[in-house]
């Protein structure tokens, strides 16, 4: 659990720098970038952004499944579609401590005691 928790850290650290990077040199109009890559780009960018869009769908599904309070579920799940990894990875490194390491705590969530 311990190198899991680094690896969290560490591609936290990763992608809030290369974001930061990012913004300063192309500032913060990464919907339009995005979204023109996904449907008029490279074709190996709009695989990519494909295969990413829909990583990101079903990370926020399984936030939203595993939060007892659907009100947090869907806000969390927002924010993992919205932020990827920066929120992704510091969800996942938070529940992972509150469930002291127990992996099926991590991933069922509230649905663990049932």
């Amino acid at each position: 659990m311990t190198y899991f928790r680094a690896a969290l850290l560490l591609s936290w650290v990763l992608i809030m720098s290369i974001t930061a990077y990012a913004v300063v040199k192309a500032g913060m109009n990464w919907p339009a970038i995005y979204f023109g890559d996904l449907f008029v780009g490279h074709p190996w960018r709009q695989q990519f952004n494909t295969d990413f869009l829909i990583h990101l769908l079903i990370l926020c599904s399984w936030v939203f499944w595993r939060e007892e309070s659907k009100l947090k579920g869907a806000i969390y799940g927002f924010l993992s579609i919205i932020m990827g990894g920066m929120f992704g990875f510091i969800y996942i490194l938070i529940a992972s401590y509150k469930a002291k390491g127990n992996v099926s705590k991590i991933l069922l969530g509230h649905h663990f005691n049932k």
